[in-house]
Order: C-alpha cells, then sequence, then structure tokens
C-alpha cells in the first residue's frame, strides 16, 4: 500500500467513525481510532460494523454505502457487510 492510499484510508476510516460519533460509545470510538492509528484498517471497519449490529443501530443509506465502498477495497465485505445488515435503515 502506497502513502497516498494509507493515507486515503485513514481519512475515509476516521470520517467514519466522526460520522458515527452519536451511535458509539467514547471507549468503541477510541478503539476503533487506536485500529486505524496501528492501520488496521479491515479490523477497524468490522469492528464498527460489528458494533453497530450488536445493538441493532439504525444507520442512513449513505453511512452504509460508505461501509460497501471501504469493505470491497479492504477486501473483507464479507466480514463487515452481514453484520451490517442486521441494522435497520434510519429514517431521513
Amino acid at each position: 500500500m502506497d502513502f497516498g492510499e494509507h493515507a486515503d484510508l485513514t481519512g475515509r476510516l476516521r470520517g467514519l467513525v466522526i460520522l458515527l460519533d452519536d451511535r458509539l460509545t467514547l471507549d468503541q470510538a477510541r478503539g476503533a481510532e487506536e485500529l486505524i492509528d496501528a492501520s488496521d484498517f479491515g479490523v477497524a471497519l468490522e469492528m464498527l460494523a460489528n458494533t453497530l449490529s450488536e445493538n441493532k443501530t439504525p444507520i442512513p443509506d449513505d453511512l452504509r454505502v460508505e461501509f460497501e465502498r471501504l469493505s470491497a477495497r479492504l477486501g473483507d465485505a464479507d466480514r463487515v457487510m452481514p453484520p451490517l445488515a442486521l441494522c435497520p435503515v434510519e429514517a431521513t
């Protein structure tokens, strides 16, 4: 992974954590940030999806699409999208 791709993934994942701020506890957000800092991007995305699914947290379609894009790029859609499918769509 080159520097540009690493920086892009870091930024997109941090942005996702920010957008999920009201749906995560402080500890959950910190845990995701620590994984991002360690460049464990796939694990961070899986952790976010699992956290949201455990609580069946409603999420809007735009965030679901971002999860899809990132998980496809990281090659772990099979571990991210099934848990996320348990989350209802948030009414806009």
